[in-house]
C-alpha cells in the first residue's frame, strides 16, 4: 500500500482525507515584468508582427497555467477526469503549484489515468517544493506517522511548519502536537497552544479539543476554564468523542454563569476564514512569552491592549528590535529563539 493511500487509512490519515477533500486550489497569478519589455521592443521592431487594438496581451507562462488550472477545476466538476487529469498535467508542467499537487492525487488515486504511486511520490515532492501546503502537509503527517516512510519526527516538522506558515489547519494541528509531545523539537507548550488555537479557530475539531484542555487546565497558558469549555462544547459539537466527558468533568468545577457565558460563546463562533499574522492566538502566546520573561503584558486574552503593546515596545528596545509596539514574524522569531525553541 503506497504511503499517500494510507494517509487516507490510518489516524492521522483520516485527517488528512478531510482536509485534502475540501482544499480549493492555490492562486498565484504574478506579472511577467519581461513580457513586458519583449512587447516593448516589439513596438519598435520593424520585423515583428503588427499589433492592434483589439489584440489583448500574450499571457505569461503563470497566467496560462492558471487559466490550464481552473479549466481543470472545472471539467472535473462535471465528472470529466481524464480532461481533467490532462489540464492538470499541463498546468504543473508550467510550475503551477496547485495543479502539481492535484497531478500526485490524480496519480496515486489513478483518477483519469492508471494508478501510478511512483509519479504520485514524485509530484507530491514536486508540488511541496513549489510551496503548496496540502503537499507539504501530506509529506509531514506521513514523516510523523511512519506511514508508508521511515518515521522522522524532524523532517516531519520541517513540512509541517512550512504548511501551517501557510494556513493549513491539520498542519497548524499537527504541529502543536509535536511541540507538545517533543517530537522533533524541543517541547514548548505555550507554541503548542498557539498552533492548536490557530487550528481551533479554523474549525479542526482535534485541535478545538486541545486548545480547550490547555485553557481549562493551564498548560502552556494560565487557567482559564470558561475559555476552555467553550473550545470543548465546539469540540463535541464538532464530533470529536472525548470532548463531551472532559466538558462535564470541567463544568463541575464552574459556576452556572460561567458555564452560560461559554455556551453562548460557542453558540456565536463562527470558524475563521481569512488569515491574519496577528490573530488571538498569536497575541496570546505573545503576552504570555513577555510575561514569562518579566515584562508587564497584560491578561493573556488574545487582545493586543495598551499594556500589551507597551511590554512588545519594552522588549524591542531591550533586544535591539525596532521599537515600534507591532506583533511581527520578527518578534515571534526572537521570543521563541529566547525560549530555546525553534519556528
Amino acid at each position: 500500500m503506497h504511503p499517500w493511500s494510507l494517509l487516507r487509512m490510518t489516524g492521522i490519515s483520516a485527517t488528512a482525507a478531510l482536509l485534502l477533500a475540501g482544499c480549493a486550489g492555490v492562486k498565484g497569478v504574478v506579472t511577467d515584468a519581461s513580457q513586458s519589455l519583449d512587447n516593448l521592443f516589439a513596438a519598435v521592431d520593424p520585423a515583428a508582427p503588427e499589433q492592434t487594438a483589439d489584440q489583448p496581451p500574450a499571457p505569461t507562462t503563470q497566467e496560462a497555467a492558471e487559466e490550464l488550472y481552473q479549466k481543470a477545476l472545472a471539467a472535473r466538476g462535471r465528472g470529466d477526469a481524464e480532461t481533467a487529469f490532462a489540464l492538470f498535467k499541463q498546468a504543473a508542467e508550467g510550475g503551477h503549484a496547485g495543479a502539481t499537487y492535484e497531478l500526485a492525487q490524480a496519480y496515486t488515486d489513478g483518477t483519469g489515468v492508471t494508478r501510478d504511486p511512483a509519479a504520485g511520490d514524485k509530484w507530491f515532492r514536486t508540488a511541496a517544493e513549489r510551496g503548496e501546503p496540502r503537499a507539504q502537509f501530506v509529506l509531514g503527517a506521513a514523516y510523523y506517522g511512519g506511514i508508508g516512510v521511515a518515521r522522522d519526527y524532524e523532517r516531519a516538522v520541517q513540512y509541517l511548519s512550512q504548511a501551517a506558515a501557510r494556513g493549513h489547519a491539520q498542519a497548524q494541528y499537527l504541529l502543536g502536537e509535536a511541540y507538545s509531545n517533543g517530537r522533533g523539537v524541543p517541547k514548548n507548550a505555550t507554541w503548542a497552544a498557539r498552533w492548536y488555537g490557530k487550528a481551533a479557530e479554523q474549525g479542526v475539531s482535534e485541535a478545538q479539543y486541545a486548545f480547550g484542555i490547555v485553557q481549562a487546565t493551564g498548560l502552556g497558558l494560565p487557567v482559564n476554564r470558561t475559555a476552555g469549555y467553550g473550545w470543548l462544547v465546539l469540540a463535541a459539537r464538532n464530533g470529536h468523542e472525548k470532548a463531551d466527558v472532559v466538558r462535564r468533568a470541567i463544568a463541575a468545577r464552574m459556576n452556572k454563569k460561567n458555564i452560560a457565558k461559554a455556551e453562548a460563546w460557542a453558540d456565536a463562533f463562527r470558524p475563521r476564514t481569512e488569515a491574519r499574522f496577528a490573530d488571538t492566538p498569536t497575541v496570546m502566546y505573545v503576552q504570555q512569552s513577555l510575561n514569562a520573561l518579566g515584562f508587564d503584558a497584560g491578561p493573556v486574552d488574545g487582545r493586543p491592549g495598551p499594556r500589551t503593546r507597551g511590554a512588545v515596545m519594552q522588549y524591542q528596545k531591550k533586544t535591539g528590535l525596532p521599537d515600534d509596539g507591532t506583533i511581527s514574524p520578527t518578534l515571534i522569531e526572537r521570543l521563541l529563539a529566547d525560549q530555546g525553541g525553534e519556528s
